[in-house]
């Protein structure tokens, strides 16, 4: 059996602490060969917008030993994606498995729309890729080790989704077979270590945080170059978080990390509404099931939330 084949990025930076804790964790684990693609400074927010009219720098970076290359990109999360996907950049490889975080803070609710952590995630399943995006319910986590227990969790996930786990069977598809055009979104409470209740099997709340703007009169820092900040008239503004949007309804994201729980919601790439079940549903409810049971047993956790959605 082939070696796989992991590429990681993220939103925050090739360089934030989530990622790195999460890059050496997978190489600690030994369980797959380690490529890295990930923008070069911080574009949390950035959704899953692309690069389209400029060109776009990708550099070799210094990164964990044992990573097989790493490179930084001057463009957003999912052009780091697409860029590690269709370009020569590894030579045309392809890969088994996409993961995007850790990030610093949820992405729950309807927060998955914004995020550049799913962003990065979701261009990998555009591009039929199986992907997984990984975020820290903490805003303060700025160290390597304030990630340390969500790197280890995060790789038994990966293991689970790629069968390497014991009493998968390496002779059968992993679960990650069953999740091309789906991206698990996975979300770790703050409360971490004995609070710590398992990982459950949740649905996509619509808690999300609204926008508190303020109004400045002289704003230090970057413009879009088409409005200078002192062109008369000009009115700048900052966006800074507003009031939340709580959607604590039993079995959904915000209600799991809530409750201690680590959420793991399996995403779609499409948004139309029907009346009828998307055909590959249960197929999908049934891997991201498995793969939960399994990480959880493999790290001493409970699993909750199987196949209720």
């Amino acid at each position: 059996m082939p070696r796989p084949r992991v590429l990681v990025s993220n939103d925050d930076g090739i360089n934030a602490p989530g990622i790195k804790a999460l890059i050496s964790e997978l190489v600690k684990a030994n369980v797959a060969d380690v490529y890295v693609c990930a923008p070069s400074g911080e574009r949390s927010a950035q959704s899953h917008a692309i690069t389209l009219g400029r060109y776009m720098s990708c550099v070799p970076a210094e990164c964990t030993a044992g990573v097989v290359e790493a490179y930084a990109v001057d463009g957003t999360p999912a052009d780091s994606v697409m860029l590690a996907l269709c370009s020569p950049v590894f030579q045309d490889l392809s890969f088994d498995l996409v993961v995007s975080g850790i990030n610093r803070g949820d992405n729950c609710g309807l927060h998955v729309i914004y995020s550049g952590t799913v962003g990065a995630a979701r261009e990998a399943a555009c591009k039929g890729v199986p992907a997984i995006a990984f975020s820290l319910d903490n805003h303060l986590a700025r160290k390597a080790d304030d990630y340390a227990l969500s790197a280890v969790l995060s790789v038994a996930l990966v293991r689970a989704a790629l069968g390497l786990l014991p009493g998968q069977d390496p002779s059968k598809p992993a679960p990650a077979a069953s999740l091309r055009g789906v991206v698990l979104n996975v979300n770790f409470p703050i409360s971490q270590g004995q609070m710590l209740q398992g990982m459950y099997l949740a649905r996509q709340s619509v808690a999300c945080v609204f926008p508190a703007f303020k109004e400045v009169t002289e704003a230090p820092g970057p413009h879009l170059a088409e409005i200078d900040e002192h062109t008369p008239n000009s009115r700048v503004f900052r966006n800074y978080a507003g009031m939340v949007q709580e959607d604590q309804e039993e079995g959904g994201d915000a209600w799991a990390l809530k409750n201690g729980w680590v959420s793991v919601t399996p995403l779609s790439l499409t948004s139309h509404i029907t009346t009828k079940q998307e055909p590959r549903s249960d197929t999908i409810v049934a891997a991201t099931s498995d793969i939960i049971t399994r990480a959880a047993a493999e790290a001493g956790l409970a699993a909750g939330g199987i196949a209720k959605l």
